[in-house]
């Protein structure tokens, strides 16, 4: 299977999910006041910063893996999977007491009224935690299928639980709430094609190897949750209330440029890492990836371009009509990040971190550019863009570098004959 194939499956699970999630905004954006909608959006992107370790896990559980996967050595690979379920599980409770704690100061941060909705976030991380582990291992052994209906039934799951609590009339609380809970669910469900590794016998993995690949995933992965959340959070505590429920609104609907192409990101890494093994010439599926993940953003931009007022008023309400001048801007912004994304999975699934500095470089440019410039929305909006712009070209010049460092040392026919083999045998599986 390729990657387009690959991210074909992925793709229509990821649309799926994120109708159901865009469709769990709009509503809550009509049910909400334009104050409590800035609140959730803000609170969600705090939740998102905090199950930062969640995000790094998924990652390292593809990588091993697809390693164990592709080597033949299911011991290795029953033994992961039992062994990571135990640790992740009490890293969550850890994170779930250190977020209590600071639930306070988070609340008059961001200059919530009421802590309840703070406290619900908590709900979430345990089932968070444990969901990536059980994503990361079918994610890395290529069960592309399984890996869609984990990704897609977490947004039916919250739309329909949203409707439930909003009819309900549970406001804010009940929007934190259905947000929360599907990921136990999916933990669930997604262990049927994993149950048999819970019985496996036999060892062969590395604890400390995990643990020494395990740090540049996590910074890179909490960089790249931060680069795509802080704005959120920042916009609350500088812009007035309704700006910053404005600003949520353009902010949900531009980060469809980054979540429609992620599938691309998602097939790309155990296609890369098992290429890698046999020096296969992996840059063929960057280019690819990249390639099509442009299409779509150079699509979904026009669309923003041309029809900003009849998206956001359409799905949102009249009351949100002023955003629509700055939807264009953080719709490019968001591609990027998705450009971005697709070459930091390349690179960690080859082994490679010294990306890991300029994603650094980027959190703190973010939070200097907002911290100057957060007069009005478009401010906020345009120094997002331009922090955006100069990291993810400083790492297409860098990939551009790497390709031909990989072309002189094996040569054209070394790597056609690796990458001929791999494909034959991928195909076959």
């Amino acid at each position: 299977m390729n990657i387009v194939r690959n991210a074909s499956i992925l793709f229509v699970a990821t649309m799926a999910g994120n109708v159901a999630n865009y469709s769990f905004q709009f509503i809550m954006g009509r049910s909400l006041s334009v104050e409590d909608y800035g609140a959730m959006n803000a609170l969600l992107s705090v939740s998102t910063t905090i199950t930062l370790p969640a995000s790094a896990v998924m990652m390292v559980m593809a990588k091993y893996a697809s390693v164990y996967a592709a080597t033949g050595k299911d011991g290795g690979l029953s033994s992961l999977y039992r062994g990571s379920l135990t640790r992740v599980a009490l890293l969550a409770v850890a994170v779930t007491g250190l977020f209590l704690l600071f639930a306070p100061a988070i609340r008059g941060y961001l200059r919530i009224a009421d802590l309840v909705p703070v406290i619900l976030l908590s709900i979430g991380i345990l089932g968070s935690f444990l969901m990536t582990v059980n994503l990361g291992i079918i994610q890395g052994v290529q069960r592309f299928y399984w890996l869609g209906v984990g990704i897609g039934l977490g947004g039916v799951l919250r739309l329909a639980i949203g409707v439930i609590l909003v009819y309900l009339g549970t406001g804010l609380d009940g929007a934190i709430l259905a947000t929360v809970l599907p990921a136990m669910f999916i933990f669930l469900i997604t262990l049927v094609p994993l149950y048999n590794l819970l019985g496996g016998t036999g060892g062969g993995f590395s604890h400390e190897n995990i643990l020494k690949y395990s740090v540049p995933v996590f910074i890179s992965s909490s960089a790249i949750a931060f680069l795509s959340n802080v704005d959120l959070v920042m916009a609350k505590h500088y812009l007035d209330p309704v700006d910053a429920g404005l600003y949520a609104s353009v902010a949900v609907l531009g980060k469809t440029m980054l979540y429609i192409p992620s599938s691309f990101a998602l097939a790309l890494f155990p296609m890369v890492s098992s290429a890698d093994l046999v020096n296969g010439d992996s840059f063929r599926i960057l280019d690819k990836a990249l390639i099509c993940t442009a299409l779509i953003g150079a699509a979904g931009l026009a669309v923003f371009a041309l029809f900003p007022d009849l998206l956001i008023t359409l799905l949102f309400g009249q009351r949100f009509a002023e955003a629509e001048g700055y939807l264009k801007y953080y719709a490019f912004a968001m591609t990027l990040m998705s450009l971005l994304s697709i070459l930091i999975s390349f690179n960690l699934a080859r082994g490679s971190t010294q990306f890991v500095y300029s994603l650094a470089a980027g959190c703190a440019m973010t939070v200097a550019a907002i911290w100057f410039f957060h007069a009005n929305i478009l401010e906020v909006v345009l120094s997002l863009t331009a922090v955006f712009f100069i990291v993810t070209a400083y790492n297409l010049i860098q990939s551009y570098r790497e390709r031909h460092a990989f072309y002189r040392a094996y040569g054209d026919e070394t790597y056609k004959t690796a990458t001929a083999d791999f494909d034959a045998d991928r195909d076959g599986v």
